[in-house]
């Protein structure tokens, strides 16, 4: 079991995903993960998924939290997933732009995309927990040349990629396949 349990992590660490920052305010006090699980789940209703592996420190207060801040990630952002993807970083600096919005949740403010969600379900899976969340609102979108609403179709910035524990600039220069 334990050599399937390596290939496991093996594959994993070598297929890319994108990077979001989520945030909440818990207790009065904001908090925040990076996550480099978080899906489209449904679109009827709205839904996303993300996962944490653990219920304690920050993973444990977005646990428990009413709500929060899903913040799509672009290449300029990498120092900041790598403070809230770790125990003892900076998070919530005044050199990171951010701002409470009205339903009290830290905002990014420059992130490529920014959408409120609520929890629906949790489902426990060993030591994880599968997030199901309920998206409430889009907060910040953006618009490519067309006018479409695609992250990855941008030019500037480019989304954040990770891969084998390593943050990369998406390739939007490359042509489509």
């Amino acid at each position: 079991m334990a050599h399937l349990s390596e290939l496991f992590r093996t594959a994993f660490r070598h297929h890319p995903t994108g990077v979001a920052l989520i945030t909440a305010r818990v207790g009065g006090e904001p908090v925040g993960i990076t996550a480099s699980s978080v899906a489209s789940l449904a679109v009827d209703p709205l839904a996303v998924s993300f996962s944490l592996t653990k219920r304690e420190g920050s993973a444990g207060a977005i646990y428990d939290a009413e709500s929060y801040l899903i913040h799509f990630l672009g290449e300029d952002h990498a120092d900041v997933a790598y403070q809230f993807s770790r125990s003892g970083g900076r998070r919530f600096t005044p050199d990171q732009p951010w701002e409470t919005v009205e339903t009290g949740e830290p905002m990014l403010t420059d992130a490529l995309t920014v959408m409120r969600a609520v929890p629906e379900d949790r489902i426990s899976v060993g030591q994880s927990t599968l997030i199901a969340a309920r998206v409430t609102d889009i907060l910040r979108a953006p618009q490519d040349d067309t006018g479409c609403a695609a992250a990855a179709d941008r030019q500037e910035p480019a989304p954040l990629m990770f891969r084998a524990h390593k943050f990369y600039r998406f390739p939007v220069d490359q042509p489509p396949l």
